[in-house]
């Protein structure tokens, strides 16, 4: 089988949907090498953006691995997000770890930045992005994570330092298993929502210190559920 143009509808979504179906109609298992991102975009017939947006997706899921400079490799056959929760949790703690210390490290004092350097623009879209989020059902994991993934990003390009926005685009990109594996338990989409809410009232005021808190506090409750989880202490 070879990929399929596509024509119609989200491209992101169509080009989710073929490589899917180029996967296992190919055989490949896990470890093996996808076509490169200049093929894939080729033979689908759709731009580099609808496409890296269709390979996040497929990162998220736990499907594949994209490795910049080596190349798009299949992780797993099913995906990760059918594991149940708590197995999950305790076959990536050592990830889930470095993943909140490094984030309780670095997101607090970016969103207190942020709230300094805030225009109405980023105002704006934070705004549609939490609506996005909100808007998805719990069962669409995949959307939901991408959607609080990118609220984070927001956030570090609303304090308009281009090395803080290279390093949380980085981080988001290599290490986004501690938002999946948050965003599993159920109801948290709902609370991360008004948590997101509270921030942006918090980053509309330029309210440095109670932007800096809610972003903690944001962060340790998903610690806190993953602990309940199976989630050991973070030391």
């Amino acid at each position: 089988m070879d990929l399929q143009p596509i024509k119609k509808r989200r491209l992101s979504e169509f080009a989710i949907d073929e490589l899917r179906k180029f996967i296992t109609s190919n055989n490949l298992k896990e470890g093996d090498k996808l076509p490169s991102e200049r093929e894939l975009v080729e033979k689908l017939q759709i731009s580099k953006g609808s496409l890296r947006e269709a390979l996040r997706m497929l990162e998220i899921t736990g499907l594949v691995d994209v490795m910049p400079g080596k190349g798009i490799f299949v992780r797993s056959l099913t995906g990760d997000l059918v594991v149940p929760l708590s197995s999950w949790v305790t076959r990536n703690k050592e990830e889930l770890y470095r993943h909140f210390e490094a984030r309780l490290i670095i997101e607090p004092e970016v969103a207190a930045l942020a709230a300094r350097r805030i225009s109405k623009k980023f105002i704006h879209r934070i705004k549609q992005n939490i609506l996005l989020q909100k808007s998805y059902p719990e069962t669409e994991l995949v959307p939901i994570i991408s959607a609080d993934i990118e609220f984070h990003r927001l956030v570090s390009e609303a304090a308009n330092n281009e090395t803080i926005s290279m390093l949380m685009n980085s981080l988001a990109r290599i290490s986004f298993h501690g938002w999946k594996a948050a965003l599993r338990v159920e109801g948290r989409n709902e609370s991360a929502v008004e948590e997101h809410t509270q921030l942006l009232d918090f980053l509309a005021k330029h309210d440095e210190d109670g932007t800096r808190t809610a972003m903690r506090e944001h962060m340790l409750h998903s610690i806190r559920l993953l602990k309940e989880r199976g989630l050991n202490s973070l030391d």
